[in-house]
């Protein structure tokens, strides 16, 4: 599911590099209306009607055909500069206003799910399940996008030096606000209910009494007919954490698995991942700053009059520190945690019965995996089973992974070195 976020943010890009067209254009409302309609509704009709072909029956096609008639409508069409002529009244909040220029890429994504989703016409209650856990997972990626703008508008009421220092105060709450407020997005997410298993609570309770790791409560996830094999530790403030665990789990897994899969969430709570999570966040917009100052400006002037190119430079930079970079260092926190698991419940063999099962229910392909292990934000089942197994003996490679990572220091060392760069290359 994380392709959605990146096409999202594909199209958020691309509207941002908009620019308005200096001559005035002189818009035509029904052509204008029918062409972003025909654009947005092509590629969710296109999904409909091939979805039972097998070498179509991939979303993320679908998606980027989306994502190219957006970009279609955005400069072709104007919609931009279409709305702001309409919406003119709403200039003390224009930065949000923008928003309204992202609902054709929004809509054809959530019709894209909604038409690949094979349900029996008559079974109304499952389509409407599925359509409603589709909207909400297209709309987290944007709660934070809304403060952000939020935040812009707002600072308009101040002088320039004010404003400026009023957005930088604002940032640190807001990178901070998906991993504070995790539990509550998880439940917007999906249906939750208390654990009522006496015995399973009890043995998670002392797993956590163990660990050290205080949390708030245990829920159960109602995934419904999504069928979803998972647990989860949310939330960097104790008082606020709870432990998610989902109902197919709870139908498909032993005590035993059960209690690996928490102990193994309970460890990226011990190596502080969702902490380090959000300096990598921090560290890209560092990173973005000297690439555009050194790369992207120049670029820009180079291509001055095609803003689509240099909006793809923007994205794939953006592509390469999330899909690659991030993701090897996920793939690391993975094995930290599966490492964790086992130290804490000191049951190796029970680690691995559970990534079995996982990957039993898991839709990771075989084809290509070297390639797309690259790019994921876990390693291959296998390859963690064999990480276990090398853990039991005296390996110095592994045993490097119950400490903070090497790799994590010297993000943590770039950072400061990041930003005295940026402050030299503005002198």
């Amino acid at each position: 599911m994380g392709q959605t976020s990146i096409v999202l943010i594909a199209g958020l890009i691309f509207l941002i590099r908009y620019q308005v067209p200096e001559a005035s254009v002189e818009f035509n409302n029904a052509p204008m209306i029918f062409w972003t309609c025909i654009l947005t509704i092509a590629p969710v009709l296109l999904t409909y009607f091939t979805r039972r072909l097998r070498i179509l029956h991939n979303m993320i096609i679908f998606d980027l055909l989306s994502l190219v008639c957006y970009i279609f409508t955005l400069y072709r069409l104007n919609l931009p500069a279409y709305i702001n002529k309409h919406l003119y009244f709403l200039e003390m909040v224009h930065h949000s206003r923008e928003l309204f220029s992202l609902l054709p890429l929004f809509i054809a994504l959530l019709g894209i799910r909604v038409a690949m989703h094979e349900t029996p016409h008559t079974n109304r209650e499952e389509r409407t399940e599925h359509l409603n856990f589709h909207f909400r997972h297209l709309l987290l990626p944007i709660i934070p996008l809304v403060a952000w703008y939020g935040i812009l508008d707002f600072s308009h009421l101040f002088s320039e030096e004010v404003a400026a220092l009023f957005i930088i105060i604002m940032l640190v709450p807001l990178l901070a606000f998906p991993y504070i407020f995790a539990p509550y997005m998880m439940q917007f997410l999906w249906k939750t209910k208390p654990l009522t298993d006496t015995i399973l609570i009890k043995k998670l309770t002392e797993l956590t009494k163990r660990s050290k790791m205080r949390f708030r409560d245990i829920a159960v996830w109602q995934t419904g007919n999504f069928e979803i094999t998972n647990a989860a530790v949310a939330g960097i403030i104790p008082k606020n954490r709870r432990i998610f665990i989902t109902d197919a789990l709870l139908r498909n897994f032993t005590d035993e698995q059960i209690e690996t899969i928490v102990a193994h969430e309970i460890g990226h709570i011990r190596h502080r991942h969702l902490l380090i999570s959000c300096f990598i966040v921090f560290g890209y917009l560092l990173s973005y700053t000297i690439f555009y100052q050194l790369v992207g400006k120049p670029l820009m002037s180079l291509l001055e009059g095609y803003p689509v190119i240099s909006s793809i430079v923007t994205l794939l930079f953006f592509v390469f520190y999330f899909r690659v970079f991030f993701n090897f260092l996920s793939r690391r926190f993975e094995y930290q945690a599966d490492l964790y698991a086992a130290d804490l419940t000191g049951n190796p063999e029970g680690c691995k019965s559970a990534l079995r099962n996982l990957g039993s229910y898991s839709l990771f392909p075989k084809t290509f995996r070297l390639i797309i292990e690259m790019v994921n934000t876990h390693p291959s089942t296998d390859k963690r089973i064999e990480f276990i197994d090398q853990s039991t003996k005296d390996n110095t490679n592994i045993h490097r992974y119950r400490k903070c990572l090497l790799e994590v220091k010297l993000l943590f060392a770039l950072i400061p070195l990041m930003g005295v760069l940026i402050y030299l290359i503005n002198l």
